[in-house]
């Protein structure tokens, strides 16, 4: 029986987080009509919008080159990273109500099991830099 490897399971959650970010950027610039905006409140939502596009493709660039390999470097870029952007979003965002509760909460539980899982992976399995 094969052993579970605890940075795979991490980099697919982390990779799995990333896709949420630029799915929801992606489809909120296109769709909304954001990539010309023309009042200010519109211009901030794009910059929004456009750095969870960014940090989407930051988190799955991580996972997949330095997560994957279990990188101590790789694990605190997505954990404190990705983390500081959850933990902005959650007061910010969801509590307010200006987002759904359930969609709100996905993107920071996702985290919270990849970093869950990368810290089991750096526990138990072999380390690179």
């Amino acid at each position: 029986m094969k052993q579970l490897r605890w940075s795979v399971v991490a980099t697919g959650l982390y990779v799995l987080w990333g896709v949420l970010h630029v799915g929801l950027g992606v489809s909120m610039l296109a769709g909304a009509g954001l990539l010309a905006p023309a009042a200010e409140a519109a211009a901030e939502s794009a910059m929004f919008f456009a750095c969870a596009v960014v940090l989407g493709c930051q988190a799955i660039a991580v996972a997949i080159t330095m997560n994957r390999t279990n990188s101590r470097r790789g694990y605190w870029l997505n954990l404190l990273v990705l983390g500081a952007v959850d933990a902005i979003f959650i007061p910010v965002m969801v509590v307010p109500g200006h987002v759904d509760p359930l969609g709100g909460l996905s993107g920071p539980l996702v985290w919270l099991a990849a970093a869950a899982a990368s810290t089991v992976a750096l526990l138990r399995e072999p380390i690179t830099r």
